[in-house]
């Protein structure tokens, strides 16, 4: 969304911030679900970078007494997109394998440590630099330029599922390694971003990931995206929610920035090293 690519947003000028995690300060005409100084959650997608934030209530969550913050405004955006990734879409199971690109940042982590809870064995994708956490926790990495993650998920028999966030020919190669009855979950566009191409609509090849399933070989592809209409968001993320608190998953948080600083924190968002999700402390709760 900073740099404008992200599917359907508005122009600029805009307040960036998908997700936050704040204290209710007023209520509007005809509000009353909650009281003042209740601690919510927001699927904001526009202004959560900001000190006010004018959203609906209807799609305000409690946050539970006890719940660590940051980690809360971690689960919103990125932990709820990995949740609708790997249970509820991609149905991940036992025993199978799964391939992950962007194994390593915020939402590719929670779908990483979401499939391996569901006992898969993952794969994926990501920076040569963050191979050996990747490693500790279990799954095997692979550098996505290099291609050799190709053959060598081949070689397994293919991915029974794989997530792709980045679009475009990397659907095609994707969709090239699954088993003969797997699953591709394609959720973004985001190749121009690693590979420094020039910027192209995700519409065509969107229709043409969709247009695989006219074959009837076996396999199968999705587009998901995450949206706060949906029926499942908040009863996942509560649940997320109670996970957390009994330390059944924990976001990792990469950094966590002051709104002065707000200028390095977009700016380190693809250079910092490490897992998880950035965060900017807009002011104390």
């Amino acid at each position: 969304m900073r740099l404008g690519r992200y599917p359907m947003q508005k122009k600029a000028p805009l307040t960036p911030g998908y997700s936050l995690v704040g204290k209710v300060v007023k209520n509007g005409p005809g509000c009353s679900q909650f009281r003042l100084g209740d601690i919510v959650a927001c699927l904001t997608i526009y202004d959560a970078q900001s000190d006010y934030a004018n959203l609906p209530q209807k799609y305000l969550i409690p946050v539970p007494e006890g719940t660590d913050l940051q980690q809360a405004t971690a689960l919103i955006a990125d932990w709820s997109t990995a949740y609708g990734l790997a249970i509820n879409t991609g149905k991940v199971s036992s025993g199978q394998k799964v391939f992950i690109h962007g194994i390593s940042g915020a939402v590719g982590y929670a779908t990483m440590v979401l499939c391996q809870r569901q006992g898969a064995e993952v794969y994926g994708t990501c920076s040569e630099k963050n191979f050996a956490a990747i490693e500790k926790l279990g799954a095997t990495p692979f550098t996505y330029t290099e291609k050799n993650w190709i053959q060598s998920i081949k070689s397994l028999g293919g991915a029974d599922v794989v997530f792709d966030p980045l679009g475009f020919e990397s659907w095609d190669e994707s969709y090239s390694i699954l088993s003969p009855t797997g699953h591709l979950l394609g959720y973004g566009g985001n190749l121009a971003t690693l590979t420094g191409q020039a910027e192209r609509s995700v519409l065509w090849p969107t229709i043409k990931l969709l247009a695989k399933n006219i074959s009837f070989s076996g396999k199968k592809t999705t587009f998901f995206y995450i949206t706060r209409d949906i029926k499942s968001f908040r009863p996942d993320l509560e649940k997320m929610f109670e996970m957390q608190r009994r330390g059944e998953i924990t976001a990792p948080i990469k950094a966590v920035f002051d709104m002065e600083d707000i200028k390095t924190a977009h700016e380190s968002w693809s250079k910092a090293t490490g897992l998880g999700s950035f965060l900017v402390k807009v002011s104390d709760p």
